[in-house]
């Protein structure tokens, strides 16, 4: 069954978002036109936990202040007919060591696949999964950043043990750089000039620059998956006007990210030129089966 009908025959959608909004940034169409046809739609956000306020300019001590940003979500989800539900892990900006610029949030190692983190996640899709009629859709973990790494480890474990768990391509995957980097994205690559980035020139700026910071293993490798053509498939989910003009809106009420991608206006330039050249919003479906 192809990813289409899959998610036709579901009852429920769950979306694991690493952070607050980075399900609606990726898939905020298919949120909405799957809630719209009657069927449970879920957000689980897995890094949901506040931390210490953070040092630093305004920006920063934005990400700190937790009461506003949940307000965000919540906002967010209900513009699309979303529930909402909270795993209530620590984010990277709130864990040892401290961060002392954006360089450790995108820079990865061997420890990530021994943590703790990967495995609650892992535990948490299986259970989800479990449900009748349930489809699950997670992460590829593109652009690096440490959190999306970490859910996307602990959802591609998941999938090996249980079929069916679909994925989608992060935000950061609007700059091709980042998706070329990954090994799932780039068996289908676009070429650059039609790249989302474009669209805007100050946060497609800002996209690159995160992609030449990103060093270390990705998910992939750190689930000791061997990516092989066969076992993935991608597809596009169309957004049709009210979707995407439903996405859009649900994306403004992300003040405190939009703030720091750019601006609302730049992001909502992305998310249109993506959908234009790339046909809506990507999922991959994994196949498993002979890998190692």
């Amino acid at each position: 069954m192809d990813v289409s009908g899959m998610l036709d025959a579901a009852s429920r959608i769950v979306v694991v978002s690493p952070h607050f909004d980075d399900a609606v940034l990726a898939l905020g169409g298919l949120i909405a036109t799957r809630a719209g046809r009657g069927q449970t739609v879920e957000v689980l956000t897995v890094f949901s936990a506040a931390g210490a306020a953070l040092a630093g300019g305004v920006r920063m001590r934005a990400f700190s202040d937790y009461g506003p940003r949940v307000g965000e979500d919540d906002r967010a989800l209900a513009l699309l007919g979303a529930r909402s539900a909270r795993l209530g892990l620590s984010e990277r900006l709130f864990r040892d060591p401290p961060t002392r610029g954006p360089l450790p949030l995108f820079r990865t190692s061997a420890d990530l696949a021994r943590g703790a983190y990967p495995e609650t996640v892992r535990r948490a899709i299986l259970r989800i999964a479990q449900a009748p009629g349930t489809i699950v859709l997670a992460p590829l973990g593109i652009g690096n950043h440490v959190d999306h790494v970490i859910v996307a480890l602990g959802a591609l474990r998941a999938a090996r043990e249980r079929p069916g768990i679909l994925f989608y391509e992060d935000f950061n995957a609007l700059s091709e750089h980042n998706r070329r980097r990954h090994p799932v994205a780039r068996l289908r690559p676009f070429p650059y000039r039609s790249a989302p980035a474009w669209a805007s020139p100050r946060a497609g700026f800002e996209l690159e620059a995160t992609s030449l910071l990103a060093r270390g293993p990705d998910p992939t490798t750190l689930a000791e998956l061997t990516v092989q053509p066969e076992q993935w498939r991608m597809s596009a989910s169309p957004l049709d006007d009210a979707a995407e003009s439903a996405k859009l809106q649900a994306v403004g009420e992300y003040r405190t990210q939009t703030m720091a991608l750019g601006g609302e206006t730049a992001v909502r330039e992305l998310l249109r030129r993506a959908h234009a050249v790339r046909g809506g919003e990507l999922v991959w479906q994994y196949l498993p089966g002979g890998d190692r």
